[in-house]
């Protein structure tokens, strides 16, 4: 933690540290803002007058008596910056404006041609307009723009290095939305490392430091969480489940080229293909289901969620999930595997047959202990993680001096 300093030196870095003070603790007094930060009570009085004054937190009522007068608590103030957030995938988009205190205050979602980069920058900037003009948002109060992405993604460089559920190669996504939104900063994640941070912060795996969050969606990848923090390995490419092989032999044809991967046998559409080919045709007839426009919600509902081929094709399904949960326990160890996305929503009979098989494939003393569950965050989680990821800029000390925009709350100051 930053230790605080009386030297007028490091006047903007102490409002800093005392605004996080009352970000994570609040609510909280002045004179707990000093002990815990090593400022004098006076210099303590003098910023939070200052943050006070810019709308930065809020006088929130009185706590408990020591022996004297209750001191005055203080928070954040949620009103006091905005996030836009953006989680994109294929043939999906999905937008919202939210607030310090993880609250929606107007979201989008719709279904695009995603193959066009230009169109979907587009369409987000289409959406953002939307949603100023919904919530009458002051542009200059939303501080940052938060990306959940799939595919290879350089965060540090905002590029999309390669996405075979897009279809894209070396864009680069941040620099084209922050020009079309009028220059916000954007940071940009894959879609599993996003949700993997959402459920660290917010969800099921929150208090742990070990976890793993494998996402069953169109495509397939697994966020993994190290010691509290997302693992990218070198370039931040990590956790690329999907295209790792899981029939070596005549498998299916993947986006990515090549045949036998993990997400051309299990990703959402490949499931619903299989369904396709096992369900007789007289039980689409029967029960008045069209095989064409077939969905992962009539495989998890009556009547065909009661049918022996839907049940074996689950049981099928969650045996190869849990060959691939097996390998990443086996090699990384965690606390907890988190299963999310689309296919996550087939529950039980999925949730069981990946437990049935980790633990038949790992040794007692590595997977005897793990603990395999399905997401129960509401909403996104890779949304949630995209908001938690630009939460994180936002609040950074080491971005206090290079976005000018932040400058008009953060600071308390204006210059």
């Amino acid at each position: 933690m930053w230790i605080g300093s009386n030297s007028r030196d490091l006047k903007v870095l102490n409002r800093l540290l005392v605004r996080d003070m009352i970000r994570k603790l609040g609510p909280i007094a002045r004179y707990e803002i000093a002990r815990e930060t090593g400022l004098t009570p006076s210099t303590v009085t003098v910023i939070v007058a200052e943050l006070l004054q810019a709308g930065v937190i809020k006088e929130v009522g009185h706590g408990a008596s020591s022996g004297g007068r209750r001191p005055i608590l203080l928070e954040l103030n949620p009103r006091a910056a905005h996030v836009f957030v953006i989680r994109l995938q294929r043939g999906e988009l999905m937008t919202a404006i939210f607030d310090l205190a993880k609250n929606i205050l107007a979201e989008r979602y719709c279904q695009l041609d995603t193959d066009d980069p230009d169109q979907v920058v587009e369409a987000i900037g289409a959406d953002f307009e939307d949603l100023v003009q919904e919530t009458q948002i002051d542009l200059d109060n939303i501080l940052w723009c938060g990306v959940a992405c799939p595919g290879l993604v350089s965060s540090h460089r905002g590029v999309v290095q390669r996405s075979s559920n897009l279809g894209w190669v070396r864009v680069p996504l941040s620099a084209l939305i922050s020009k079309r939104l009028g220059g916000i900063p954007v940071q940009v994640e894959n879609i599993s490392n996003a949700a993997a941070l959402a459920e660290k912060e917010y969800g099921l795996g929150h208090g742990h430091k070990h976890l793993v969050f494998v996402n069953l969606s169109v495509g397939i990848g697994a966020g993994i969480v190290a010691d509290g923090e997302i693992y990218g390995g070198v370039r931040g490419y990590a956790g690329e489940l999907g295209h790792m092989i899981l029939l070596a032999e005549n498998g299916p044809r993947c986006a990515c080229g090549r045949q036998g991967c993990f997400e051309a046998v299990c990703g959402a559409r490949a499931v619903i293909q299989r369904a396709r080919a096992v369900i007789p045709d007289e039980v689409f007839l029967e029960h008045g289901i069209t095989k064409e426009k077939l969905t992962l919600a009539d495989l998890r509902s009556s009547p065909l969620a009661d049918s022996p081929e839907v049940r074996a094709l689950i049981q099928e399904t969650g045996c190869f999930i849990g060959v691939m949960v097996a390998n990443l326990v086996s090699l990384l160890n965690p606390e907890m595997v988190i299963l999310g996305g689309e296919l996550s929503t087939l529950g039980e009979p999925l949730l069981q047959a990946v437990r049935s098989e980790v633990e038949a494939r790992t040794l007692e003393e590595i997977g005897g202990n793990i603990s395999i569950q399905i997401s129960d965050m509401r909403g996104s989680a890779p949304l949630m993680g995209a908001y938690a990821l630009a939460l994180d800029r936002i609040f950074s000390l080491e971005e206090w001096d290079g976005h000018q925009v932040q400058a008009r709350w953060q600071y308390g100051v204006t210059g």
